[in-house]
């Protein structure tokens, strides 16, 4: 089969060129696939053959051709319930195309991403939980996440010696063709004629002025607090008892 993996951070514009991709019906079905909450599958009866294969079956289009997004935090979820690399297994039995997709401006993509989380709005179309308010660690802590999630993949590409295209955000907005052509110039399908897309862009004068806030605040700040790795553990029950006997597992990397 063929394929495309696409790798990449949070609020990349990842959901806007996915849903273009999507629209023409043959080139896979890009979604976060690897994420718990859009699997929904029960990792812990699955075989790691019949959750690799449930997870190509999810992202695949009609003709075959499947296609997802990869965050690192998903590829270290997978990797802590089945002790494997899907990038590498999935490169050894698919014929498979990496992208990675970055932003210039990791300001404005970590603002967008602290108010997704406030909001728990991740697209236009999604109703706001609440009402987004200005928190200046709150947006430093994502915009280290983003950085060192755009490092991870930098570095993991370069240790693997993986083929890749790499693409940027801010390149894509007047024309996505570019993107759209090399992926589907492997998947061996036309690219559409016409792209279309339901999804609308989010950025606002909000977004402006939490900018202008965010650089005069850094000044002053205290950024290392932002950038504490300490492990916080939800207080369950069960973490209790496993502190107490000394059982609890550190969690895997890259856990927000």
């Amino acid at each position: 089969m063929r394929g495309y993996l696409l790798l990449t951070e949070a609020r990349s514009g990842s959901n806007w060129l996915g849903s273009l991709i999507n629209g023409s019906g043959n080139m896979g079905r890009s979604s976060e696939w690897l994420s718990p909450k859009i699997h929904r599958l029960d990792a812990g009866s699955l075989s790691w053959e019949a959750f690799f294969d449930e997870i190509i079956r999810k992202s695949s289009s009609d003709n075959g051709n499947f296609g997802l997004k990869i965050f690192p935090n998903h590829l270290f979820v997978t990797r802590e319930k089945y002790g494997m690399d899907f990038i590498q297994y999935c490169l050894s039995v698919h014929d498979v195309a990496l992208i990675f997709l970055r932003r210039k401006d990791t300001l404005r993509q970590a603002i967008s991403y602290a108010r997704a989380r406030q909001t728990r709005s991740f697209a236009a179309h999604i109703e706001s939980k609440a009402e987004p308010q200005y928190n200046f660690d709150e947006i430093a802590k994502c915009f280290f996440y983003i950085r060192d999630s755009n490092s991870f993949w930098q570095s993991y590409l370069d240790l693997t010696g993986a083929k890749f295209t790499e693409f940027v955000y801010e390149d894509l907005v007047a024309s996505p063709t570019p993107f759209v052509t090399c992926i589907a110039e492997h998947l061996g399908v036309p690219p559409p004629g016409k792209l279309q897309t339901s999804m609308a862009v989010q950025r606002d004068d909000l977004t402006d002025k939490w900018v202008a806030r965010f650089n005069e605040d850094r000044r002053s700040a205290h950024l290392l607090d932002a950038y504490d790795r300490r492990e916080h553990i939800p207080g369950k029950i069960k973490n209790f008892y496993k502190l107490a006997t000394r059982s609890l597992e550190p969690r895997y990397p890259f856990a927000f």
